[in-house]
């Protein structure tokens, strides 16, 4: 993406930011090669990401299966972060002239401002029944636009930790140590991270070495095993 090209986009994520208002959150991902940063951040208050965090496995997967040839966004879908699940995140797909992905234009719009109002205002028409989450004053479901029907359905875990990002596809009990794996697990494991995108994310690959306690020579000796499978 060329430099004025990208300078405009982000003065679009600041305009954005500034128009939608703090429960808003605005994040402009870049690709180069492949690599990804985060070029700008706005509202970062409600994931809590910088502009030094990883991709989400979700915006990977989108990457991964090339889900931009066929749509220009998805929206409304699930986000989350840490003891908050009350986000509906949006992307829009930046693409050049030959419909090659450049980078993502992403919303996450923090609407638990809005569903406690409206369980407050439904308390106040009876005081006597409080609203239960099956009750009045529960958040409408959300259709998310731009997913094919029958898929499951869309959730992206908002995080400002690369190994939270692996743990959405390593067992936990591998992230914790507390199991012995061979070596063709181990390639098993990095045959799984592949296929999810996870070694496009600058240091994953340093990342995975100490978690599956093994050098960084091993990962990329494991990765060629991996391709030489699928070819």
């Amino acid at each position: 993406m060329d430099k004025y090209r990208l300078e405009n986009y982000i003065n679009l994520t600041k305009f954005l930011g500034a128009t939608l208002g703090p429960n808003y959150e605005i994040i402009l991902h870049i690709l180069e090669g492949n690599e990804s940063h985060i070029a700008s951040i706005v509202n970062n208050h409600i994931s809590g990401r910088t502009t030094d965090s990883p991709l989400t496995g979700f915006a990977l997967e989108l990457m991964r299966n090339k889900a931009y040839y066929d749509n220009d966004y998805i929206a409304n879908y699930k986000a989350k972060v840490k003891g908050h699940d009350a986000i509906l995140g949006s992307t829009f797909y930046l693409k050049d002239e030959e419909g090659n992905l450049e980078g993502m234009l992403c919303i996450n719009n923090d609407y638990s401002k809005y569903q406690q109002l409206s369980k407050d205002i439904m308390n106040l028409i009876n005081s006597q029944a409080p609203v239960t989450s099956s009750g009045p004053g529960e958040i409408p479901q959300f259709h998310t636009e731009g997913q094919a029907e029958g898929e499951e359905e869309f959730v992206e875990i908002l995080s400002n930790s690369m190994k939270d990002i692996i743990g959405e596809v390593i067992d936990p009990d591998i992230l914790e140590g507390t199991l012995s794996l061979s070596q063709e697990a181990k390639i098993d494991i990095v045959e799984k991270l592949e296929r999810k995108g996870i070694f496009q994310l600058k240091g994953a690959v340093s990342q995975v070495a100490e978690m599956l306690n093994v050098s960084e020579p091993s990962i990329y000796r494991y990765l060629k095993i991996v391709n030489k499978r699928n070819k």
